[in-house]
């Protein structure tokens, strides 16, 4: 018989996680932690900010209604979690700079090519 074709004994098998302990262990659920990022402003300077994940829900709703103000207004926040725009705010905001922070929102849910990047530094890879 093959050695791959050979069982363990169950002694020496890692215990079975649980479906809802492995999600949990590999990152899997929408932080509530919230995570540092930077922007370029027009003349050159770097602003600092904070991001909060999104749970499902609440991306898929905001996602949706297709209202880059609201995604913005939900997502970018102070050290603490805190909202720093309202909706109002964010809409007013110059297009290619609220295309940035959109691009930074989606980044921290996942999405877009420096996603990965960013879900490995919040330890979520």
């Amino acid at each position: 018989m093959s050695k791959t074709n050979e069982t363990l004994p169950l002694e020496t098998l890692a215990p079975a996680q649980t479906v809802l302990q492995a999600f949990t262990s590999l990152g899997m659920f929408a932080s509530k932690d919230v995570h540092a990022d930077t922007v370029t402003l027009p003349n050159g300077d770097k602003a600092q900010f904070h991001v909060r994940e999104l749970p499902d829900v609440e991306f898929r709703k905001l996602y949706q209604e297709n209202d880059r103000a609201k995604l913005i207004a939900a997502t970018i926040c102070d050290e603490n979690g805190k909202p720093v725009l309202t909706v109002a705010q964010a809409a007013q905001l110059k297009p290619l700079f609220a295309a940035e922070l959109q691009q930074v929102a989606l980044k921290h849910s996942g999405f877009g090519g420096e996603a990965k990047e960013a879900q490995a530094e919040a330890g979520n890879v």
